[in-house]
């Protein structure tokens, strides 16, 4: 078995990122989840700053050059696997910013944006998903001022649900963050200001100005699958399309990750979704399958969980708005569940099927200690079908401390009750 990979280091997860821009500078080191010294010493071969320039599927060969050389190398290959991960969207503006305008994917970025720290007094963050929240919350404890920018009319449209979406809102405000929702850039320069010197504009579908010193970009990624794209078929947002053994339309190639498509539970068709949790079950699934079909993938229910600061939130399965649009007739409960004798708190927003009371997702945000699990545990509870009965009286942890210790599911069974009684 042989790897090629163009950067010098393999398997750096990205969402490593947030984490040593918080302070835990061992991060970018252990963010690699193994080395090229442990492959090798299990008989598999890397070469690492190889960049694949080509692959043909007929002949079963990849064309590829190492480091700086331009001399084109071939190898052939039985089985392909590709995991070539995905690239950030950037704006399609032309102009002599480029070093001023960051994105969030490898180590450089983050060094980037840790570099900010000292440097920056005004930061836009354009895109309001997980990893702009996440990095204005940070920037912002540096005491940078910082406007996220973000299309949808509140954030994480992706992942919450508005109830959910303006908590997160009212905190990030509450930071001192200038919140633009609903709108979107329609053009970035670079212009002269009497005042603070070379100042980088970003201009809105609005006719606003917003003035920083630099701009962070992370608006989503598109699948990395052109060396493919004219070889096997692509389904979503271009991703390569995969069945449930990541086999791809070409019965000897296979493709996991950020550029191949994922089977979502209570989701017509596969989608593509990129996340590292992902990409690893996918991983796991193909090696399995590359002798013949053996292990079908289970769906995903697009589970996440995002910690700052002792402030988790996390979410899996549909949230409303997506049930409502997959053709569920769905309800939603909310329930907050407060310590006794501390701030600490749980916020929990639970959607079902009315009729059947089967679960359909959860999101969670709150500041106790553990509520991720909630992600875990409603994951589960989707994967294998359950209704709100199915749980309510499952052997749990009596929740000490909380001013309700029967927990979270518990009473969302009987507020799912009280609003949808069964016939």
């Amino acid at each position: 078995m042989t790897i090629y990979e163009k950067q010098k280091e393999i398997s750096f997860i990205s969402q490593s990122i947030p984490l040593y821009l918080m302070g835990h500078n061992d991060i970018l080191k252990n963010g690699g989840y193994t080395t090229i010294k442990e492959l090798e010493a299990q008989g598999i071969q890397v070469k690492a700053q190889s960049v694949v320039r080509n692959i043909d599927t007929l002949t079963k060969q990849i064309f590829f050059t190492q480091e700086e050389s331009n001399n084109v190398e071939t190898a052939t290959y039985d089985k392909l696997v590709l995991a070539t991960g995905s690239y950030p969207l950037l704006p399609m503006f032309s102009g002599e910013f480029k070093e001023r305008l960051i994105v969030v994917k490898n180590i450089e970025d983050a060094k980037r944006i840790r570099y900010l720290f000292e440097t920056a007094k005004r930061i836009i963050v354009v895109g309001g998903g997980f990893i702009g929240v996440e990095l204005s919350r940070i920037l912002a404890s540096h005491g940078i001022k910082i406007t996220l920018i973000q299309a949808h009319s509140y954030l994480l449209d992706k992942y919450l649900d508005e109830p959910a979406a303006r908590n997160i809102e009212a905190l990030m405000q509450s930071e001192g963050i200038d919140i633009q929702l609903s709108t979107f850039p329609v053009d970035i320069r670079e212009e002269e200001n009497k005042e603070t010197g070379t100042a980088l504009n970003l201009y809105t579908d609005h006719y606003e100005k917003f003035e920083a010193d630099a701009i962070i970009y992370s608006v989503g990624f598109r699948p990395n699958s052109f060396l493919l794209a004219n070889q096997v078929e692509l389904g979503d947002m271009g991703a390569i399309e995969v069945d449930d053994y990541m086999q791809t339309s070409h019965q000897d190639v296979f493709a996991v990750g950020d550029c191949a498509t994922s089977k979502v539970n209570r989701v017509k068709g596969r989608r593509y979704l990129p996340h590292a949790s992902e990409a690893i079950r996918q991983g796991g699934i193909a090696a399995i399958n590359l002798a013949g079909p053996k292990q079908k993938i289970i769906p995903s229910e697009g589970t996440y969980s995002m910690n700052l600061d002792g402030r988790t939130l996390c979410a899996t399965g549909l949230n409303k708005k997506n049930a409502e649009a997959e053709g569920f007739e769905c309800g939603m409960v909310h329930y907050r569940n407060d310590f006794l004798n501390s701030d600490e708190y749980t916020n929990i927003w639970l959607v079902y099927e009315r009729k059947t009371h089967k679960i359909l997702g959860v999101q969670v945000e709150g500041t106790a200690e553990g509520i991720a699990i909630y992600a875990d545990l409603i994951s589960l509870a989707i994967q294998q079908n359950l209704a709100i009965e199915d749980v309510e009286f499952s052997d749990f942890y009596f929740k000490h401390g909380y001013k309700n210790p029967n927990g979270m599911i518990k009473t969302l069974a009987q507020l799912i009750r009280q609003e949808d009684p069964k016939s």
